[in-house]
């Protein structure tokens, strides 16, 4: 029985290994690209740290100061790409779009959320059945539509139209991630708040939301990271370098076949770090909101 305890432990850790690998190794191998030269990124057998280590991408991304191989004379500067000095501004483009999303998110998809969960009102299941089918629609075949009402409203390029796009495709899923969560708590607490002479608002306020706090900063992440990541309708709906997201300058980098490696690779870690060091902050909240979500009552 021992051995076999030993066999399984060894099984699981050999797997976790290698989830970590699949999941990690790639933003390692992008921090190991962006402070090494090109010709070491390439060097077989690899030996990516003879070359020496270098912050020059860094520094040519929030500075513009050229990096040292390239302020030689001769050496090919059509490989530094001017996208990557959008980076840092994209980035907090994308910041404050995705952190509005978030917050628009929790401000109405709990109240809605607690309403489906606890309330009953007429039309209620045709609209949380119309709420589920919603995100079913592909988002291809709403770009055009969209773009004409934020076209027709003026708002074309600004960082509010993808605000509320994204909140209007993300809203879905808060709802009804959390009108599980709002569902899962007993009614003897709902009671005994009526019979304290709560009312709706005062019991969604001082009893519901402490009860799923961890949930809900799970789901604001979830609705952080869906605005961050998205691509297309950042793409058609943002405007000039200004209002420009981290997901269209990195698009852009991508397809710049000429662009340096090493300065491709700095772009790609500081896009990943800002939302690792979010889910670092909140795992804990993310992990008591999902334990939370699996037990009943």
């Amino acid at each position: 029985m021992k051995r076999d305890s030993r066999v399984a432990r060894t099984l699981v850790a050999i797997g976790a290994f290698l989830v970590f690998l699949f999941t990690a190794g790639p933003v390692i191998l992008s921090f190991i690209g962006s402070i090494v030269p090109d010709q070491a990124i390439f060097s077989y057998p690899p030996n990516w740290f003879s070359f020496g280590v270098t912050l020059d991408n860094y520094r040519y991304i929030f500075t513009g100061e050229l990096p040292s191989v390239y302020q030689v004379e001769g050496a090919n500067r059509g490989m530094i790409s001017d996208a990557a000095r959008q980076v840092p501004r994209a980035l907090l483009n994308s910041a404050i779009v995705s952190g509005s999303v978030a917050l628009l998110n929790l401000l109405l998809g709990a109240p809605a959320a607690y309403a489906y969960a606890r309330m009953r009102f007429r039309g209620r299941r045709a609209t949380f059945l119309a709420l589920i089918l919603a995100p079913l629609v592909p988002s291809v075949a709403l770009i055009v539509p969209y773009y004409l009402l934020v076209q027709e409203f003026g708002l074309l390029g600004s960082k509010l139209s993808l605000i509320l796009v994204h909140s209007i495709m993300t809203l879905p899923f808060t709802t009804l991630i959390l009108s599980v969560f709002f569902g899962r708590i007993p009614d003897e607490l709902e009671d005994a708040a009526k019979v304290d002479g709560c009312t709706r608002m005062q019991s969604f306020l001082k009893i519901f939301v402490p009860l799923v706090r961890p949930s809900l900063l799970a789901t604001g992440l979830f609705a952080f990271m869906l605005s961050y990541a998205e691509f297309m309708f950042a793409n058609s709906l943002g405007g000039g370098s200004d209002s420009r997201l981290l997901s269209v300058v990195m698009a852009a980098l991508a397809r710049n076949t000429d662009v340096s490696w090493g300065l491709l690779n700095a772009s790609i870690f500081i896009a990943v770090v800002p939302s690792l060091l979010l889910v670092i902050v909140v795992w804990r909240f993310v992990v008591e909101g999902l334990l939370t979500g699996g037990v009943k009552g």
